[in-house]
């Protein structure tokens, strides 16, 4: 498991502003959590797949469509 701080992801946004939060954390999904607020954590194995938990508010920020 691997742990990234909120402000290194913003500023992972920051410079792919066209890329979706998946694309830049390169996971096949993210999923909301409403208990973290500082952090993500990255899992790399979940029933085969690459996936990130994130806060809330993170997630919402950058959701496309």
């Amino acid at each position: 498991m691997t742990r990234l701080a909120r402000a290194a992801v913003e500023a992972l946004m920051a410079e792919r502003p066209d890329s979706t939060l998946e694309g830049a954390l390169e996971v096949f999904e993210v999923f909301a959590s409403g208990s973290l607020t500082d952090e993500v954590y990255i899992l790399d194995d979940v029933a085969g797949k690459r996936i990130a938990i994130a806060p809330t508010a993170l997630k919402e920020k950058y959701r496309r469509g």
